[in-house]
């Protein structure tokens, strides 16, 4: 009977191993053609989503099907990431200068924040953000050389840092309130990565999404977009 466990236990311990580095692809249960060019990153926040685009630095407020409902300008064309705070105030990063901005309502620059490190080229630096509201912080991802995920204050202060090793590159990051650990798409990977606040690895899952550049989770949905296709999609969270 002992062995009988024992042997039990071991096959539950390999699925839980397998589940949780599928490479059988997630499959989304909606996906939205959008009129924003090269979205590159995304957020939820009171039962809509915030866009930002690569294209010409406008953020744009959309339902959850990405119809768009307003558009936000900003003072910069090279916005890789958006978050949104327990008030609502809109923060934006811009890759080539480093730079972690507060907006107005309006658009204007509020506050700008210039994030320490290194990138050895324009287009390998900070890449998303995300507010997690249990911490009171934010999370920002350097998309490589080195690939890197900061903790930073909201006066922009680097609080902790940690290296990513198991994706090619690091394309968007969001926060799980729930289960209080971090989510990451890799647009080179054409993964999804699920790890905890120390950067270890939970869950891994492929998915058919070309240049995937920001994620988002609410209500067990994660919220993907394409910058090169111009699309949303929508996929089931898998415990």
């Amino acid at each position: 009977m002992k062995k009988l466990l024992v042997v039990i236990g071991i096959l539950m311990c390999f699925m839980s191993c397998v589940n949780a580095n599928s490479q059988e692809p997630l499959k989304p249960i909606s996906t939205f053609k959008i009129e924003i060019n090269e979205p590159s990153g995304i957020t939820y926040y009171k039962n809509h989503l915030y866009i930002a685009s690569d294209y010409n630095g406008l953020v744009y407020k959309t339902n959850l099907k990405g119809k768009i409902t307003k558009k936000i300008p900003t003072d910069f064309t090279d916005l890789e990431g958006v978050a949104v705070d327990e008030n609502g105030d809109l923060f934006v990063v811009n890759e080539l200068k480093r730079t972690f901005v507060k907006i107005k309502p309006s658009g204007e620059t509020d506050k700008k924040y210039k994030i320490k490190g290194s990138q050895k080229h324009n287009n390998s630096g900070l890449e998303g953000v995300c507010f997690s509201k249990k911490l009171d912080c934010f999370f920002i991802v350097n998309e490589s050389s080195p690939r890197e995920v900061l903790r930073i204050s909201k006066k922009g202060k680097e609080k902790d840092s940690f290296k990513i090793d198991f994706a090619n590159d690091l394309s968007g990051i969001c926060f799980d309130e729930e289960s209080n650990s971090l989510w990451i798409v890799s647009d080179e990977s054409k993964a999804i990565y699920n790890l905890n606040l120390h950067g270890e690895l939970l869950k891994k899952y492929k998915i058919s999404v070309e240049k995937a550049e920001g994620i988002t989770i609410q209500n067990n949905k994660i919220y993907i977009v394409s910058d090169s296709e111009n699309k949303l999609y929508v996929f089931k969270k898998v415990d």
